[in-house]
């Protein structure tokens, strides 16, 4: 009897042994891995049709439309500011055709950037000309069309400390089982690149308490991952390894608010406003920001895992900047002529394993919009280039002297100012059309004439020689040393013909009126300048004023400089935009 319960105890036995090694030995259940693709633009300033052989909305909307077939319901599109500034066809209806654009294309979000208050008030007014002007009015109707919010968490109105009701501060979304949190920024230097008066009633606020406030807000909210959409770039011209920061501009408003950001704030950055590119991990956060004006679009692969509602870093994916366009040179993913090799064809682009083509829909929606402006882009001015004006931001200009002089001449004023800021584009070579003039100049600026003494022109000249663009200008030649401190770079003024600037003496002193606003940081000088000092005559823009002056200028027009700004010990590269 005995025996057989020992028999029985050991057949009990022997299977408990086993189903315990078998629970011991088990691998643990693998977590749940989501994937989500980030595709950003930023800076397309109303080129929603493109320029030439690159970019646009039609031909953007097949690229994310491959995305979107090769990762079902895991694509997020944002945009990092400055949707709506610089072309006729943007311009004319206050960016209307761009927010209906984007609308289709499906975007997410967009940062609110300083060009998105240009238009001021709807209709013709570019600033608030009376009390019962709203300085947000266009902006407010854009808001209203567009199917994704605008987005700033350190953009409050003054007065109540709160968001303007038309953004948001952040947004919580669901992308393919992903809770993508995405938090807005503004650049705090807003009211000076843009019209000073259109933003009167807000303040743009330090960025790293508003990050650090809203990520916290959508962790606490269920957020899988944090990311932040802001209108504060940088400029770094490695892009190969993105480990490597050793290209990267340190004093660019991105690189200093990442740096400054504690760490696992957020899990990603995209960037804007300097019109340049990075692709890179800045102090652990994949930073992306690619080219302006609808040339580029930027794409970060985040795995998540979903039980842990984190990123796994190590799985993180900054893709290479992609360039929109429909058709590239066999062997490259480049359309333009810089990056053609020699002999090239030109062959159709194949993205994600779909052939890109224009998208039908986006092309038959802008293209009323097209025809309307046609008429007056296309129409002569009566004036020929003889060769390509060229821009800068760091140095006379051929742009510039033309700029300055020929407003100078209009008004008859001693002095002529022009932020080089202001200056969008070259002028192209040949037949000039008004489409040329206003890409050059596409801003709704005013000719100002301030009354000036030597001292506040010289004082001017110090201010803008500090930043990343000088002042260029007509009537006056000027010499700065930009290894001496801030605020004493100027070293000479003098008047072409060599004589000194009387700092006691008024001029007359003609220039955009977004400068005579303080623009371009330019306030202390101008707030201090009695109002009997300002004439601004608002019955044409400049780039009218420009265009008519170019037909009675002497044929054709000849690209020249001729020494007015001489810059000792240069250290900046140009800017390229904002």
């Amino acid at each position: 009897m005995t025996l057989i319960i020992r028999a029985v105890k050991r057949r009990l036995w022997l299977p408990l042994l086993l189903l315990t090694i078998s629970c011991a030995t088990a691998p643990a259940p693998q977590p749940r891995i989501e994937h989500v693709v980030i595709v950003g633009t930023t800076d397309v300033h109303g080129w929603f049709n493109g320029h030439g052989t690159y970019g646009g909305a039609p031909t953007l909307a097949s690229y994310i439309a491959a995305l979107r077939d090769a990762n079902p319901g895991h694509v997020v599109l944002v945009d990092s500011g400055d949707l709506f500034q610089g072309t006729m066809e943007s311009n004319m209806f206050e960016g209307e055709p761009v927010i209906l654009s984007y609308n289709v294309l499906g975007y997410t979000a967009a940062a609110v950037g300083n060009h998105e208050f240009d238009y001021g008030p709807l209709g013709p007014k570019a600033v608030p000309q009376s009390p019962e002007d709203d300085p947000f009015g266009a902006l407010e109707r854009n808001a209203k069309l567009a199917k994704f919010p605008f987005l700033s968490a350190n953009m409050v109105e003054k007065a109540t400390g709160k968001t303007p009701p038309w953004a948001k501060p952040s947004i919580l979304v669901d992308a393919g089982g992903v809770k993508l949190g995405i938090i807005g920024l503004s650049t705090p230097d807003t009211p000076n690149v843009t019209m000073g008066a259109n933003v009167a009633t807000l303040s743009f606020t330090d960025p790293v308490p508003a990050a650090v406030r809203e990520a916290k807000s959508l962790r606490e909210r269920g957020a899988d991952a944090v990311i932040v959409i802001a209108h504060m770039g940088g400029r770094c011209k490695d892009l190969n390894d993105v480990n490597d920061v050793a290209s990267c501009a340190e004093n660019q408003e991105a690189m200093t608010f990442l740096k400054a950001l504690p760490p696992g704030t957020i899990d990603a950055y995209f960037a804007g406003h300097t019109h340049s590119q990075m692709r890179q991990i800045v102090n652990g956060v994949p930073t992306l920001q690619a080219l302006a004006y609808s040339r580029e679009f930027s794409t970060l692969d985040l795995y998540v895992d979903h039980a842990a509602h984190h990123v796994i870093s190590d799985r993180t994916n900054l893709r290479p900047l992609t360039m929109i366009c429909p058709k590239v040179y066999a062997g490259t993913d480049q359309c333009d002529d810089l990056h053609a090799p020699a002999n090239a064809q030109l062959v159709p682009r194949v993205y994600e394993g779909k052939t890109i083509a224009p998208d039908a829909k986006i092309a038959a929606l802008i293209q009323p919009f097209l025809e309307q402006v046609a008429e007056k882009r296309n129409e002569k001015i009566g004036a020929h280039a003889s060769d390509r004006f060229t821009k800068s931001s760091t140095k006379e200009s051929t742009i510039g002297d033309l700029l300055a002089d020929t407003l100078r001449a209009f008004t008859k004023s001693d002095v002529a100012f022009i932020n080089s800021g202001g200056i969008r584009s070259p002028l192209r070579a040949g037949d000039l059309i008004y489409g040329d003039v206003f890409e050059v100049a596409p801003f709704d600026n005013y000719p100002a004439i301030v009354q000036m003494s030597g001292q506040d022109i010289i004082d001017a000249l110090n201010l803008m020689t500090n930043g990343d663009r000088l002042m260029q200008v007509g009537g006056i030649r000027y010499t700065f040393n930009e290894a001496l401190p801030v605020g004493h770079r100027v070293t000479s003024v003098t008047l072409p013909d060599g004589t000194p600037l009387d700092p006691a003496k008024m001029y007359s002193v003609v220039m955009p009126d977004f400068i005579a606003a303080g623009g371009d940081s330019l306030s202390p000088i101008f707030n201090r300048l009695p109002k009997s000092a300002f004439s601004i005559d608002y019955s044409r823009p400049l780039r009218d004023i420009w265009a008519e002056m170019f037909h009675k200028h002497e044929q054709p027009l000849v690209p020249k400089t001729d020494g007015r700004i001489t810059v000792l010990n240069p250290k900046r590269t140009d800017s390229g935009g904002d």
